[in-house]
């Protein structure tokens, strides 16, 4: 089948077509006006949308779902829709999607599950996957242990040389390894050994030719050329976390947790920090996962909540601008006792276990200074809890008398 032809007549209707185009055009203007979610009809079904997309392909939109009218027996964890565009080419690839997905699952090659295909190939629900696309962990190789870098380019050969070997297999199924199709995952913020790769989009990209393929080319050559190609058309629509910047730094060497260190020594540790961005109601930490990483807030506020689904407020508790945020979970390795998600749109500064260990182990002062002020804030909130449960025991029994 040629990469850009269809063979259903029925995918061709003109309804389907303008369907798909005034769903874009809708949620393009809910975008423009600054709406965040949305709920909106599609091929007979009702979808609660969260903007902007998660994603762009040449055939097809993904978004983040919070919400469904389908009936989803065997799904669990967090959904994705996926939404072929307008032309009838698109929404045959998408159904295709059904066959390629069976079969790399059946190989043992991680990619979303799909728990829902419209008939007509206009959406599909699939799971959502949480990682870090190829384009991100190379942006940000540099930053990376030497450890950490030796297992992403060790899993990266084996995932790609695994693929390659399919395709061969099944030239049916071949679909593309762009860096931003394949993401690895991570527990707790780390990678696992050996790393574990996803691949997104198991959409069929038939036209390709990997012959003569090489891992060498593909991270000396073919990943450093699509980077700039992204960064030249804005492509780059994920995460990426950033160095700390100098004007971050000034605004944050005046933080409580600071409090007597050097600017030479707040400069040390943000060295080895990274600035991330979230957006409103977007979780940033879960209830029970280790604590691998601990946060100053930049700007916005973030919310603490008992449980990954409780609602805004429930628990009302608020960590704002020049707080400290996960930092018992981080001292003690700990699993986190509550979630935290993002009350409004927030910058954080994330510090991250593996490289602050780095700086303990060359013996600065900083990080153990550090370490200290965070220990008197954790002793005077005790302190504080410990004086107020001593008066309510207090007027309890002035009551009983």
């Amino acid at each position: 089948m040629a990469d850009d032809t269809y063979t259903r007549p029925e995918l061709a209707s003109p309804e389907l077509e303008a369907e798909a185009a005034a769903f874009f055009e809708d949620l393009q203007r809910a975008q423009n006006a600054g709406l965040k979610e949305v709920e909106r009809p599609l091929g007979g079904a009702q979808f609660g949308l969260v903007l902007p997309p998660l994603g762009e392909g040449d055939r097809g939109m993904v978004y983040r779902l919070h919400s469904w009218s389908l009936m989803l027996p065997h799904a669990h964890g967090a959904l994705c829709l996926k939404v072929a565009k307008q032309q009838p080419v698109c929404r045959e690839r998408l159904l295709e999607e059904q066959m390629t997905t069976s079969f790399f699952l059946a190989e043992g090659i991680s990619v979303p599950r799909i728990h829902y295909m419209d008939p007509m190939g206009r959406f599909a629900i699939k799971d959502l996957i949480e990682g870090e696309s190829v384009t991100s962990l190379y942006l940000r190789f540099g930053t990376l242990t030497a450890r950490t870098q030796s297992l992403i380019l060790e899993g990266l050969e084996k995932f790609l040389t695994r693929l390659l070997n399919l395709f061969r297999k099944r030239p049916d199924c071949q679909v593309s390894i762009s860096p931003n199709n394949i993401y690895v995952l991570t527990e707790g913020g780390r990678f696992s050994d050996p790393a574990q790769f996803v691949l997104i989009d198991p959409g069929t990209t038939l036209k390709k030719s990997y012959e003569g393929f090489t891992f060498q080319s593909y991270w000396n050559e073919v990943l450093p050329d699509r980077v700039r190609k992204y960064q030249r058309t804005g492509y780059l629509q994920w995460l990426v976390p950033k160095e700390v910047t100098q004007s971050e730094r000034d605004e944050a060497k005046d933080f409580e947790i600071f409090s007597d260190l050097k600017p030479s020594e707040v400069f040390l540790i943000l060295k080895v920090a990274r600035t991330i961005e979230f957006d409103a109601e977007e979780v940033i930490f879960t209830e029970g996962s280790i604590g691998e990483r601990f946060y100053l807030v930049l700007e916005g506020e973030v919310e603490l909540r008992r449980g990954h689904y409780t609602k805004p407020g429930s628990f009302n508790v608020r960590i704002k601008h020049g707080s400290v945020l996960g930092e018992m979970a981080f001292l003690l390795h700990a699993p986190r006792s509550m979630t935290a998600v993002a009350a409004v749109p927030c910058k954080l500064i994330e510090i991250d276990r593996e490289r602050f260990d780095e700086l303990l182990e060359a013996n600065l002062t900083a990080p153990y200074k550090l370490i200290r002020n965070i220990a008197i804030a954790l002793a005077e909130r005790l302190h504080a809890l410990d004086s107020s449960h001593q008066k309510l025991l207090e007027t309890r029994g002035g009551g009983a008398q």
